[in-house]
């Protein structure tokens, strides 16, 4: 885990901040280390942003999720100012050969740094997995993505 974290902040600050953007607004890519693991994209206006993931499930199915976070409330972890989001996902994907469907609320903690244009980012997600099967869903992630004009 420690070595895929400092991958993601290696790759992160060797992109040039030609590219940047306001740090909450605009388009950003990234990567989510978690359950499920992929690329993660944000559209940011202000306090409300609209993402999607492609994921993958280790090796038993392929996600795509599509969403909404909006900006709750700003929290202090010490120096370190935390923007503390909630939302939900609708996601759709093929899981052991199976059409696979859920809805999920999210909850997340995001900061984001003064000198680039990037945000790191917490996001827990439980919810309802309606298809194969109802069920519990939970989704939840670790990552970082740079944000683009």
């Amino acid at each position: 885990m420690k070595k895929g974290i400092v991958l993601i902040m290696l790759i992160v600050l060797l992109m040039t901040p030609v590219f940047s953007a306001p740090k909450n607004n605009g388009v950003g890519v990234g990567l989510t280390l978690g359950y499920p693991t992929g690329v993660t994209m944000r559209y940011g206006m202000d306090d409300f942003r609209v993402l999607g993931n492609l994921t993958w499930n280790f090796g038993s199915g392929f996600y795509l999720d599509a969403g909404a976070l909006y900006d709750v409330t700003e929290v202090e972890l010490g120096e370190i100012p935390l923007i503390i989001n909630g939302g939900a996902l609708l996601g759709l994907g093929i899981n052991n050969s199976d059409f696979a469907m859920s809805v999920n609320g999210v909850i997340g903690a995001s900061y984001y740094m003064n000198e680039y244009p990037v945000e790191i980012f917490l996001n827990l997600a439980p919810g309802v997995a309606i298809l194969p099967d109802m069920g519990m869903s939970f989704k939840g992630g670790f990552g970082a993505l740079w944000y683009f004009e």
